[in-house]
């Protein structure tokens, strides 16, 4: 299996001025996304993705590598608090993650629909 290097890189789709409500659903977006990897439900987590995202990171795919985070990094701790910006058109919110001793961002854009347009996953900021 292919040795995680910190990042998930996926295009951007394309949206338009971010608002406050925006943002706000972009967060629970995300925290639902995470929530079911969490839960080992991949196609959950792949609901919201655009149709860009979903060609290039099928469920099956997303497991590969959301287990490979555990691999590398060990146990799932907590999840601190996201903080929401804007980035181009797109809301994007970042999640620090708590896995064994190391602290990794997820970082989910979403477009002007609600749709997850990118995932990545890096080293904490």
């Amino acid at each position: 299996m292919m040795k995680l290097a910190y990042a998930i890189c996926i295009a951007l789709g394309l949206g338009v001025g971010v608002t406050h409500a925006a943002g706000t659903d972009c967060q629970v977006t995300s925290s639902k996304m995470l929530d079911h990897l969490d839960q080992g439900d991949y196609a959950g987590a792949t609901a919201d993705f655009d149709g860009t995202v979903k060609a290039a990171l099928t469920a099956d795919k997303l497991a590969k590598v959301w287990q490979a985070v555990t691999q590398q990094f060990g146990a799932r701790g907590k999840r601190e608090p996201a903080r929401v910006s804007a980035a181009s058109a797109h809301v994007v919110v970042v999640t620090p993650l708590h896995y064994g001793q190391s602290v990794i961002d997820a970082q989910v854009a979403c477009d002007a629909d609600g749709k997850i347009g990118g995932f990545y996953i890096k080293p904490h900021q």
